[in-house]
């Protein structure tokens, strides 16, 4: 159960949880506690995990039977080394995405069709992740899985209401997802293309790549300080701020690249994922902060 539980690469899923936490404590700070369904956010929180985990040991069977994940690759190595077959891969994602359907559907149920819509939207880019990462859509694909449609959901089965003004959230929580895979996929474009991958890092190129990680990880300390300016997020969002010393960091760690080359990012994915847990826990005690007071 230990090596099922870390085929899932159960480390990731700050990326699944963070969107629908953020999301539902912006509706806290936004209508108050007495209007959010924490039943559902629960069953929300829960569902988008699993469906993580599903797209996860998906992805990471298709990366194996394409060659994308290889020996001299940077991956979890328990297809390579025969820890399990592809079979019990496929199996394990098919019975996660049935337990993640079954979440989905008592949700809808509780809730309305609308979620029915978004659930299906969010179901269709998991299967299709692995051909949007040979077609450069793959950073586009997670965006909207982990970016916009949990926003949407979260705030449908927490309030009753599609509440377009979550989408605020996609950026920041957006920005930092991509940027955690833009990193591993910069680092990957030499084994990328010998399996005839084509992401979007490996079309606009390695120096392109260098700068636009580097947007990206400054995205959500940027973006925040203008909203709280604006007056759309509590002034105690800029909490996130503490991230940017790591976000600078890491920036500097993508600029080795002019010294270093591909080298540079070997770890940066994992920098990034840090990055992401700091920005994701301090932009929602600021939701949290500015409820209170």
């Amino acid at each position: 159960m230990k090596r099922w539980f870390f085929a899932t690469r159960p480390w990731s899923f700050v990326v699944s949880a963070t969107p629908v936490v953020a999301t539902t404590l912006f509706l806290l700070y936004k209508y108050g506690c007495g209007n959010i369904n924490w039943i559902n956010a629960i069953l929300a929180l829960t569902g988008i995990i699993i469906f993580h985990a599903a797209a996860n040991v998906h992805s990471d069977y298709y990366d194996y039977k394409t060659g994308i994940d290889n020996k001299d690759a940077y991956c979890i190595q328990s297809l390579i080394n025969g820890d399990f077959t592809p079979q019990q891969y496929l199996n394990l994602s098919r019975w996660l995405l049935a337990v993640g359907i079954v979440i989905g559907l008592v949700l809808t149920l509780l809730s309305g069709w609308p979620l029915l819509v978004i659930g299906a939207i969010g179901c269709m880019l998991i299967l299709i992740y692995p051909w949007t990462k040979f077609h450069a859509l793959g950073d586009l694909d997670i965006f909207l899985t982990f970016g916009i449609l949990p926003m949407l959901g979260t705030a449908y089965v927490t309030t009753g209401t599609i509440d377009w003004s979550t989408l605020l959230l996609s950026i920041p929580v957006g920005a930092i997802t991509v940027a955690v895979l833009h990193a591993n996929n910069t680092r990957d474009i030499p084994t990328d293309s010998a399996a005839g991958a084509k992401s979007f890092a490996k079309v606009i190129g390695e120096r392109a790549s260098m700068w636009w990680y580097i947007i990206l990880s400054l995205i959500p300390s940027v973006y925040t300080i203008a909203a709280v300016i604006a007056g759309v997020f509590p002034w105690w969002c800029l909490l996130v701020l503490l991230s940017l010393p790591i976000a600078i960091k890491n920036a500097g760690q993508a600029l080795r690249y002019r010294t270093d080359g591909l080298c540079a990012f070997n770890q940066l994915d994992l920098m990034s994922a840090r990055q992401q847990m700091i920005s994701g826990i301090t932009l929602c005690l600021g939701f949290i902060l500015g409820a209170i007071f």
